[in-house]
């Protein structure tokens, strides 16, 4: 037997042993944090530096924080693909052709395909009986999420961890877990979340390469531009924004790598950010109804140790003996 043939066999050998039961959903005596945010908006650096792991990283018996990261069930390399199969097999017993079949659905679904579960939805033409597969655990993905959402949820009832904190770039994952202690929408400005990029972008990692305009994108999706000053916690009050200045910072990071982020789509994102007035002072703030209930905004500031201790005592935990020293 090959060794990417016994990983593979002990992976599934593993799963069995989850999604047969020996492994069962338990949420109690568990404290989940959610952090909210674009990409590249400092929500990973912020969990390093409040001494986080991510969940792969260490044993189920860690009893530290760990990191369940959206980007941890998306990428298709080794680690990411592992962490999925876990939650994709059914194993043996009377479930394994039900697991099999799983297994192959959900490869479609993160394809963005759907399956007759006997619901309907308006298409584009007309309305189609669309749906997800389901799960041996009997947990469907729920439509209109992304779907990494479901193997987070997965990974948080079953994999044993006590102290955890979602990151993710939207916070659907409180449709699967209803149980999240603190909500937190982590905000940073454009101008440091594009010299986030540009770090990230430099990485021998390509996992970590970002397009700055995948992330504007999400960008649009939570926040809008406003001429009077918000609240804190309704925008960030303390960082201008004119239209010609915003268009020289996004302007001076086009690269080759990414031909799609040019000086067309920049207007577009402008324009679409609700920055459309010459001499006229902008602010941003939080699109109307995207803020959940009990969800926090914190804004990054150019001191970002501020916004790191703000979070950490609020949280109430520790920073990293490294970060305590600075």
């Amino acid at each position: 037997m090959g060794r990417i043939e016994k990983q593979k066999r002990e992976l599934i050998e593993e799963a069995n042993k989850r999604l047969l039961g020996l492994i069962t959903e338990d949420t109690e005596d568990k404290i989940a944090i959610l952090f909210d945010g674009t990409s590249s908006a400092g929500k990973s650096y912020t969990a390093e530096q409040l001494n986080a792991r991510h969940f792969w990283e260490v044993d189920p018996t860690y009893e530290g924080w760990v990191v369940i990261d959206s980007d941890d069930f998306g990428a298709n390399d080794t680690q990411g693909i592992e962490n999925r199969i876990k939650y994709d097999h059914a194993g043996d017993g009377p479930n394994k052709n039900a697991g099999e079949e799983f297994h192959k659905e959900m490869a479609q679904v993160r394809k963005g395909k759907f399956f007759d579960d006997g619901k309907t939805k308006a298409g584009d033409r007309g309305m189609t009986t669309v749906g997800f597969p389901k799960h041996p655990h009997n947990k469907d993905v729920i439509d209109g999420t992304d779907w990494r959402n479901w193997y987070m949820s997965q990974e948080y009832k079953y994999g044993g961890w006590k102290k955890v904190i979602f990151n993710d770039i939207g916070n659907g994952i409180e449709k699967y877990v209803d149980t999240i202690n603190h909500k937190l929408l982590i905000h940073s400005p454009i101008y440091i979340m594009l010299g986030n990029i540009g770090e990230r972008n430099t990485s021998e990692d390509t996992n970590h390469h970002r397009n700055p305009k995948d992330v504007l994108e999400q960008y649009l999706q939570k926040y809008v531009s406003t001429t009077s000053k918000p609240d804190k916690t309704e925008g960030d009050p303390t960082t201008e924004i004119t239209k010609e200045g915003l268009k020289t910072l996004l302007m001076d990071k086009l690269v080759d790598t990414y031909p799609d982020y040019n000086e067309e789509y920049i207007d577009g994102f402008i324009k679409d950010l609700g920055v459309t007035t010459d001499n006229t002072k902008y602010w941003i703030k939080v699109k109307d109804g995207y803020l959940l209930d009990d969800q926090l905004l914190i804004n990054v500031g150019a001191d970002q140790q501020t916004y790191i201790n703000t979070i950490g005592d609020k949280l109430g935990i520790e920073k990293s003996e490294e970060d305590i020293d600075s």
